[in-house]
Parts: structure tokens; sequence; C-alpha cells
């Protein structure tokens, strides 16, 4: 399956491909209008000066050459002289020499011997012919004024660097509020009470927020009524549900029928229904973490299992790890499953197996029952759900074991599962982070 993307990674992808594409469009509009035409204009101008500063040093005596070769070192870093040789010029990708060429090609006569190269020691060399005469000019890169490659590079690094900056801070500010909005309603699921969330932002943001802040005051109220009531209804139920178990055991000692027997344990089935109920509303209550050593923990409830049906249980433990967990929780989650297991493997062995895999804790069951169609492996953790014809109400219980356990597993941070097993059975599996 393909992972999803996160909000914050794909608002920033979106923003940043905007702003990168503006970065380009403005770099290359600036270059186009700005830095490249800036160049040429440079260019022109320095071939027009040693055009004519050429013509003027050719006609002028030696003496005065002297004072045109003073004054353009002084005033423009030129150099000038006349050379016998003609340079070996090399192919090079310096831009700055491409509008050179075009600017003195434009202004000398054809044929005239143009040779342009970039040396190894910072400078352009530029010879050209006048009048018959070959003339070198060098000049240091560092009197250019406009350098077309480095203005780009430059505003598209500081564009770059902008994209980031702005995609960061926009990202975070649109997906830090659905952050807290998935924090609160996780702390919801695992039966918390989450903080107020701040109404602040943009309007939408606001609304979002006061809506949940809202819904979840709704949520902590209909818990505690559910709780509050059904704590009340226990009460009301179990009292005259006591007096009738009490006089059927008048009645039974005084005559005994299978009648009053029939009734006994419809009460006593009514009376654990009534517990099961409860206690799948406290699974709602998040429990405190203690230190608990994972060995000794299902070392307690194979010895408790043991005693109910000696010889049928067998532990698998590969991890002495100590792990900090809701105790009470984990040994009723536990036990609903090796209870699961017991009752509907027909007399088969049960084994329980602990794993560990980097920071998770891998709790198994295994039975080799008459097993669950895959359709059903997450339908029979409903309350009262019961598959037909393998596990019906003859073989006890009152379908409310899974459903406490998913809904303390989900309290708690936990994962619980049920997976088919290869020849028959089936493996349920909890797993617990020690993050």
């Amino acid at each position: 399956m393909k992972a999803k993307q996160s909000l914050f990674s794909h608002t920033a992808a979106t923003v940043a491909t905007g702003l990168i594409i503006f970065q380009i469009v403005a770099g290359l509009a600036i270059a186009m209008n700005i830095v490249f035409p800036m160049a040429q204009r440079s260019a022109d101008d320095l071939a027009v000066l040693m055009i004519f500063s050429s013509r003027v040093w050719q006609e002028s005596s030696p003496q005065k050459r002297q004072e045109i070769e003073r004054e353009l070192n002084k005033n423009h870093g030129l150099k000038i002289s006349s050379v016998t040789q003609s340079l070996q010029e090399t192919p090079n990708n310096y831009p700055y020499l491409y509008f050179l060429r075009i600017a003195l090609n434009k202004h000398l006569l054809e044929n005239q011997h143009l040779r342009l190269i970039s040396d190894a020691n910072e400078h352009f060399q530029v010879e050209f012919q006048q009048q018959g005469t070959l003339i070198h000019f060098d000049f240091a890169k560092s009197i250019i004024g406009p350098k077309p490659i480095i203005a780009l590079a430059w505003t598209l690094l500081a564009g770059f660097l902008a994209t980031l900056l702005i995609t960061w801070i926009l990202a975070g500010r649109i997906t830090a509020p659905v952050a807290r909005l998935l924090k609160a309603v996780k702390r919801i699921g695992q039966g918390e009470k989450p903080p107020k969330l701040p109404e602040t932002g943009g309007s939408e943001l606001a609304e979002l927020a006061q809506a949940f802040n809202q819904s979840s005051q709704q949520l902590q109220a209909k818990r505690e009524n559910q709780t509050t009531l059904l704590a009340g209804i226990s009460h009301d139920l179990r009292s005259p549900l006591a007096r009738m178990k009490m006089v059927l055991g008048v009645l039974a000692e005084e005559q005994s029928s299978p009648m009053i027997q029939k009734m006994e344990g419809d009460i006593a089935e009514m009376d654990s229904l009534i517990g099961s109920q409860l206690e799948l509303a406290r699974a709602q209550e998040q429990e405190a973490a203690t230190t608990t050593p994972i060995k000794q923990l299902l070392n307690d409830l194979i010895d408790g299992a043991e005693a109910r049906e000696p010889g049928r249980l067998t532990l698998r433990i590969s991890t002495q790890c100590t792990i900090n967990v809701a105790q009470v929780s984990l040994r009723r989650c536990l036990d609903n499953l090796i209870t699961n297991a017991l009752r509907y493997s027909d007399q088969a062995q049960v084994e329980v197996v602990c794993k560990q895999y980097h920071n998770a804790v891998y709790i198994s069951v295994r039975d080799r029952g008459p097993g669950i169609p895959e359709e059903l492996m997450e339908t029979i953790f409903r309350p009262f759900y019961r598959v037909e014809s393998s596990r019906n109400r003859s073989t006890g219980g009152c379908g409310l074991g899974l459903a406490i356990t998913r809904q303390l597993a989900e309290t708690h941070g936990w994962y619980v599962a049920i997976k088919a097993r290869r020849g028959g059975g089936i493996s349920a599996w909890l797993i617990i982070s020690k993050m």
C-alpha cells in the first residue's frame, strides 16, 4: 500500500513548487531584460574603447604611446601592446567573452583575426588586427561590471533560500492546528480528556477548534453519564438478583428441582453480563502505567489458567524486557485472549508466544480451534457478537470478552488483532509499543 503523504509535506511541496516556478520565471525575466542587456552594453562600450584606443595608440609616437598605455591601465585596467605571433584561441564558455566578441565583430572590419581567450591568471586577452598590426589587450576579469552568471546565481540562491523559509513557515502555520487536533483526537480515543484547543488563527481554523472543544466537552459528559448510568443500573439490578438468588437457595434446600437450578444459572448469567457491561464501560478509562516485568506477568497468567485447564498451555518467551504498561488492563486483555482460546479449541493445546522487535513487544495466543472466517476477523470484536455454530452460548461467556480486550487496547495505545493460522485455528496478537 502506498504511504500517504503528510499534510505538512504536501503543503510544503505545493508552496515550494509555486515559489520555485515564480523564481525561475522572475530570474529569466531579470536576465533577459536587465542583466544581459547591461552585459551587452558594457561589452559594447569596452569594444569601442579598445578599438578607438588601438587606433590612437598605433598612430602616436613612442612617447605618446607610453602616456596612452599608462592612462588606459590607470583608468580602465587595460594593457595594450603589439605582437607578432597570434594567440592560440581555445574554446571557453565564459559569457562575457561571448558578448565582447559580438561587440568587436560589430565595430571591426571582416578578417581582422579576432582572438579572445580567458587565461589561468584570471585575465582576458583580446587580439585583433588594426591597420596590418596585431594589437593585443590584456585586462583582469575583475574590471568587468555586470557579471550575468554570478548575478543569476545569487538571485536563484536568494530565491531558493527565501522559498525554503516561506514554505517552512507557511506549511507550519497551516499544519500546526491540524497536528494539535490530531493529538487531541487520539487522547479522546484513549479515554483521556484532552486540553482545550486554542481558538485562534484563521476564521476556519478557529471555528474548527471551537467546534472540537464543544464536541469534546459533550463527549466527556456523555461518557461520565454513561458510567454513572451503568453503575446505577448495576446496583438496581444486582440487588433484586441477589434477593432472587437467596430465595432460590432456600427453595432448593426445601425441594430441589431442575427448574430451580435453571433459574439459578440464569441469575448467575445475568450477574456476569452486568459485570461485563460495567467492565466494558470502565475500559474507556486509561489506567496509570507501572514498571512491569513481562515474563513474570505471563508466568502468573499461565499459572492461573493452568489451575483451570491443567496441561493445556505452553509458554514460549524470548525476551526478558521490563516495560512501562497499565498492568491490570494488560492482564485483563491477555486473560480474555487465553480464556477465549481455551474455550474454543476443543481441548487442544494453546500456545502463548512473546517476542520483542525493536521498540515493541508482541504477544500471541495461538489455538487449534475451528477458526474464524476471514471476513469476520474484525466483526468478532463487536459487543455480543458470536460466530454461529462454533461459538455460541453453549460454550459459555456473554460475547463481551473480545470487545473489552479491543477497548482496553485502544484506550492504552496497544494493537490487537486476530489472524488465521496455517493448519487451522487462530492466532490473537497483542502489540505493545515501548516508546
